[in-house]
């Protein structure tokens, strides 16, 4: 039977940060200007080849640097090659690099045309996120990888702006799932203790094999009590106004704290 390929990682949109934004603009101006400075007339069919590599080589790390090799952006912008392909060949075919050289000066163009595409989008967003901050929290909320139900439970309420709300459902998922995983029908902190308690646990996160095994599962125990009392219950009285940027990362730590029970023991 044939090996069934190893699925590929699903691509991400890259989620940087204002100060990363900025970082990126002068690495790419260079990439580009550098291109811009070629001289392709003056390639050789024994060396061309080598020089136009450098060129996509250095492109594509700086891409791989500003946005991570398993992302979108990357995968849009990255240079595969400046060397001529052909799609045919016939007999007598001039295939070299200088027989060709309008195909690489085709591909030479449109990649300088994408890297001042691409610093044009970066400074957009530069002045975007300086003018609205919410923009580049939004972004970054988009970028998280949340715990599938934490992420069914708050990322409406957040995307339409009620971030309190969206606490709340997180932790009231997060609830439900410690309900689930341990067959308790208790609630809140009282739920966490009984169900994390170090002495007699339901759900373990180690083996409880010495007193730091235990002090970690007491920690733990703590970490989703405090979720609950901490989070949730304030805003279910309306106690607290949130921000977009705290909101966010409340609802990660939730998200984490749901991971860590996917990987905890019953």
């Amino acid at each position: 039977m044939a090996r069934k390929p190893d699925k590929q990682p699903d691509k991400r949109p890259a989620v940087l940060a204002l100060m990363q934004v900025k970082a990126a603009i002068p690495k790419i101006k260079r990439r580009l200007e550098e291109l811009k400075a070629l001289d392709i007339g003056s390639l050789d069919n024994t060396t061309g080849g080598h020089t136009l590599d450098t060129y996509s080589q250095k492109i594509n790390a700086t891409l791989r640097e500003i946005y991570g090799a398993e992302t979108l952006e990357y995968d849009e912008y990255s240079i595969d090659t400046f060397r001529p392909q052909l799609g045919f060949y016939y007999s007598g075919m001039d295939t070299s690099l200088r027989g060709n050289i309008d195909t690489v000066k085709d591909k030479v163009g449109r990649a300088i045309a994408t890297l001042a595409t691409l610093v044009d989008i970066l400074a957009e967003q530069v002045n975007g996120d300086e003018e609205d901050p919410g923009n580049r929290i939004v972004r970054a909320y988009d970028g998280l990888e949340l715990h599938p139900e934490i992420a069914r439970a708050a990322s409406k309420l957040y995307r339409d702006a009620h971030y309190a709300n969206a606490i709340e459902a997180s932790v009231k998922a997060l609830n439900g799932l410690v309900r689930l995983r341990s067959g308790l029908e208790q609630d809140g902190t009282t739920l966490m203790e009984r169900a994390f308690n170090p002495t007699n646990p339901i759900v373990k996160f180690n083996q409880l094999q010495d007193q730091s095994d235990k002090d970690e599962q007491k920690g733990f125990m703590q970490m989703f009590s405090g979720a609950v009392s901490g989070l949730r219950n304030p805003r279910a009285h309306g106690f607290i106004k949130d921000d977009p940027e705290r909101a966010l990362e409340f609802i990660a730590f939730v998200s984490l704290l749901a991971k860590l029970l996917d990987g905890a023991e019953v």
